[in-house]
C-alpha cells in the first residue's frame, strides 16, 4: 500500500460525515488528508447562505413551473447564456477577447461548471415565468427611442446637502465671466460635490432629457442650458444641484429595425427586474429549514 492509500484509508476511517460515495478525502496535503469533516464547516460558513439561496430558488422555480404545465428547451438557457455574454463583453470584441471576459466573469464570481449550468436553467426559468408580465408600454418604447436616437446633452453638476451652500456656490460661479466658469465649476465640484462625478469635475455622461435614470429637475433644465450657462438650484431627493451646460450632442437616424430593438432591450431589462423580484419572493414564502450549524450561521447573518 503506497503512502497515498494509507492516508485516504485513514481518512475514510476518521471521516464518516458528508463524503462522496467514493469516501476520498476532498484534500490532501504534505500526504496527510483533510477531511470533509474539517473542511464542511468552513465552507458552509463562507458560501451556505448564497448556495441554499441558489437551490431554493432552483426548486421552488421549477415547482411553479411545473404547476403551469411549462418548460424550458436547450434554446431557452443558450439565449440565457449569451445574454450574460452580450451582458460581459462590448460591440466589436474578438472572440479570443470575449472568451477571457467570460472567464473572468466566472472567476470573480466563483461560478464553476456546476453553479454556470445552474445559473443558466435558473435565469431561463425565471424568465419563462415573468414573461407575460414585462410586455412594453408605447409610452416606454417611444421613451426608448429617444434615449438611443434624440439628442443628448452634455453638462456639469454639483450637488450639496444643504440649499444654502448651493446657493453661495451658485452665487460665486455666476458672478465670474462666462469663459472662466467651466474651470471654476469644475474646481468647485471637486472640493464641495457629493456626486459621485467630483472626481471628474462634475461632469456627466451624455444624458437625454427622456432617460428616466436622471432626477425629472436635472432632465428638465438640459434643453435650456446653453455652454457656459448656470442652471437654478434644483431639489434632489439628496440634496440640492447646480448645473453648468457643455455642449449638446445631436440625434443620429433610427435604422428601419431600431423600434424592435428597442423593445427587446426594454423588455430585457423588465424581465430582469421581474426575475429578482419573483427569486426574492419565493424566498421569503418558503425559507428553507437549516440544521447544519455553520449553514444556519451563514444564512441567519446573510445580507
Amino acid at each position: 500500500m503506497s503512502g497515498v492509500e494509507k492516508a485516504e484509508e485513514i481518512a475514510n476511517q476518521k471521516d464518516t460525515q458528508s463524503r462522496p460515495e467514493s469516501g476520498r478525502p476532498p484534500v490532501m496535503l504534505l500526504g496527510q488528508p483533510i477531511s470533509w469533516t474539517e473542511v464542511s464547516p468552513r465552507l458552509g460558513e463562507a458560501a451556505g447562505a448564497a448556495v441554499l439561496e441558489e437551490l431554493v430558488i432552483d426548486a421552488l422555480a421549477q415547482r411553479e413551473l411545473d404547476l403551469r404545465g411549462q418548460s424550458i428547451s436547450a434554446g431557452d438557457i443558450q439565449a440565457e447564456e449569451a445574454l450574460l455574454t452580450a451582458a460581459v463583453t462590448r460591440t466589436g470584441t474578438s472572440p479570443a477577447q470575449t472568451a477571457e471576459l467570460m472567464t473572468q466573469m466566472k472567476k470573480a464570481r466563483g461560478l464553476g461548471p456546476v453553479r454556470y449550468k445552474a445559473l443558466l436553467e435558473r435565469n431561463a426559468i425565471l424568465r419563462r415565468l415573468v414573461h407575460d408580465e414585462c410586455e412594453p408600454s408605447a409610452e416606454q418604447v417611444s421613451e426608448g427611442m429617444a434615449v438611443r436616437y434624440g439628442p443628448r446633452y452634455v453638462a456639469r453638476i454639483i450637488v450639496t446637502a444643504a440649499q444654502q451652500d448651493a446657493g453661495r456656490i451658485h452665487s460665486r460661479i455666476s458672478a465670474l465671466p462666462e469663459e472662466t466658469r467651466a474651470a471654476a465649476f469644475a474646481a468647485e465640484a471637486f472640493r464641495s460635490s457629493i456626486d459621485p462625478s467630483k472626481d471628474r469635475g462634475g461632469l456627466l455622461e451624455p444624458i437625454s432629457p427622456s432617460d428616466v435614470s436622471y432626477a425629472s429637475g436635472v432632465r428638465g433644465v438640459l434643453t435650456t442650458l446653453e455652454p457656459n450657462k448656470l442652471s437654478a438650484i434644483i431639489a434632489l431627493d439628496n440634496g440640492y444641484a447646480i448645473l453648468l451646460g457643455e455642449s449638446t450632442i445631436s440625434g443620429t437616424p433610427a435604422p428601419a429595425d431600431a423600434v424592435e430593438r428597442v423593445r427587446v432591450e426594454i423588455r430585457t431589462r423588465l424581465e430582469r427586474v421581474a426575475m429578482d423580484q419573483l427569486a426574492r419572493r419565493m424566498l421569503l414564502a418558503a425559507p428553507p429549514t437549516v440544521f447544519d450549524q455553520s449553514m444556519r450561521w451563514a444564512w441567519d447573518n446573510r445580507r
